[in-house]
């Protein structure tokens, strides 16, 4: 045989092992759920939502008020009179409320996070009123409804009902809530202190995060529960550079805007590295795709370039999941336009893959900006946790989607979002994101945005989640 011949033979058996690869890669069979009837009051339930949407605890400092916080936190025990009578409530720091559920041992217990505070709403644009809890053709309105008082409101639902049946969990449960999650604050982290301090040592955690979607992973028809078992860093950087400032008739080379977008224009993105929990979302949805995109997502450990090609051509959650991410979000200069400023800054929000951490980034950035009087300040910065081990409660959770949702597959995925769930990494390896509701993918777009709403079926449906799950502690 040739070395023609030779080449040919081994392309051919090359083929072969991505083929039979790409065939093997198909829907893995899963254990059908035992649904059963839970029988929550969702209207009740909606109400209670309601009420708590129509309290404007928004967390912004400039646009805080006390007494809409205090409100929201005096509804909750004549909504939730059973919890707040058998289960210990304490509060912490400014305004964390833990809530102790004792069960038939305190060893490792289940550890529910929640936050009732909301961002601000630009009610003028807003088709309804954001904080009136309006309901219509079974849809309800409001800041807060996907972000995340309905997921609140669903905790508290099933810890209702199943004291009220007698039920006691086999372990203590623990339902931590924080209102300032969306000004990063420091409650959650009191919390946990505290609950580390005595020596308590869950088992798993539960925060926001995913939902039930479809069209999420692109050419799977499935409809996809996302669990987050990863979550992005992230750095608020702000960029400055002063000059002598000056009248605009006579332009100085040293005006700080040009030099600022110079710098900006050289930063290109970082380099694609997915991260495992990226890679098993990939490995689960994928298996659910066209045989074409099977077999590159099948051989992705061989076709590393093509697949990370197949990425960038994905974009959204996918792209940015694969690479640590720079997105420039504010810029300012001289207060007059005749004026060259003595000082101009640029803002950019940095998310960050594991195994970057805030100094390597600013390390890098300030070699690609090549431009060393461009100060860099650093805000709010969090960097990355490892991703958390699909191990204890990944069932439990497993068992009560599958029962809710019946239709959704179970998939593991990166968030590239934030959340209170970041300080817990440290203290437990079995940390989840998920936020008990279906949603659409424009539904999805109006959290942190305008006409933010759910549909009143999802209180329910969150609710019976959170009785499934908690009778599996």
């Amino acid at each position: 045989m040739g070395v023609f011949g030779a080449c040919v033979l081994i392309l051919l058996l090359v083929m072969i092992l991505l083929t039979v690869r790409a065939l093997r890669f198909r829907p893995q069979a899963a254990e059908t759920p035992e649904i059963r009837e839970i029988p929550i009051d969702g209207e009740q339930a909606v109400r209670h939502l309601r009420e708590m949407i129509r309290c404007r605890t928004v967390s912004a400092p400039a646009l805080r008020e006390e007494k809409e916080f205090e409100r929201f936190r005096a509804l909750l025990p004549e909504f939730y009179p059973n919890v707040f009578s058998k289960c210990e409530t304490e509060r912490v720091d400014t305004t964390g409320l833990l809530i102790r559920w004792p069960g038939k041992s305190r060893e490792n217990p289940a550890v529910l996070l929640s936050h009732y505070d909301v961002v601000p709403a630009e009610e003028a644009v807003w088709d309804k009123p954001p904080f009136e809890g309006v309901i219509e053709d079974g849809v309800l309105w409001g800041r807060g409804a996907l972000d995340m008082k309905n997921q609140l409101c669903g905790v508290l639902e099933a810890m209702e009902y199943l004291i009220s049946t007698g039920f006691t969990p086999a372990r203590d449960v623990y339902f931590a809530l924080s209102g300032e999650e969306e000004i990063m604050g420091p409650t959650a982290v009191s919390i946990r202190d505290l609950l580390t301090a005595r020596g308590v040592r869950p088992a798993f955690v539960v925060d926001e995060g995913g939902d039930v979607m479809d069209g999420v992973f692109p050419g799977a028809a499935a409809t996809c529960a996302m669990v987050g078992v990863g979550e992005k860093g992230v750095a608020n950087l702000r960029f400055a550079a002063k000059s002598a400032g000056g009248h605009a008739s006579v332009p100085s080379p040293d005006n700080p805007l040009p030099r600022l977008c110079r710098a900006m224009s050289r930063i290109r993105p970082f380099p694609q590295r997915p991260s495992p929990a990226l890679e098993a979302m990939v490995d689960t949805m994928g298996r659910y795709t066209s045989f074409k995109t099977r077999l590159l997502l099948a051989n992705r450990d061989l076709l590393r370039p093509l697949y990370h090609r197949y990425l960038r051509k994905c974009g959204g959650m996918l792209e940015a999941g694969s690479r640590t991410t720079f997105a420039l979000t504010k810029a300012s200069g001289s207060a007059q336009g005749n004026v060259i400023p003595a000082r101009a800054e640029m803002f950019a929000n940095l998310r960050l893959l594991w195994g970057d951490t805030t100094d390597s980034v600013e390390r890098e950035l300030r070699r690609r900006m090549r431009d060393p009087s461009i100060e860099i300040v650093r805000e709010v910065c969090a960097d990355p946790r490892p991703d958390s081990k699909m191990t204890v409660g990944w069932e439990a959770l497993n068992r009560a989607i599958r029962a809710t949702w019946p239709q959704a597959v179970v998939t593991p995925y990166l968030m590239v979002a934030t959340t209170d769930s970041r300080h817990w990494r440290d203290v437990c390896d079995n940390v989840y994101r998920f936020s008990a509701k279906a949603v659409t993918g424009e539904e999805k777009a109006t959290v942190h945005g305008v006409n933010e709403r759910i549909r009143t079926e999802n209180t329910l449906h969150t609710a019976q989640f959170f009785v499934r799950l908690l009778e599996q502690c």
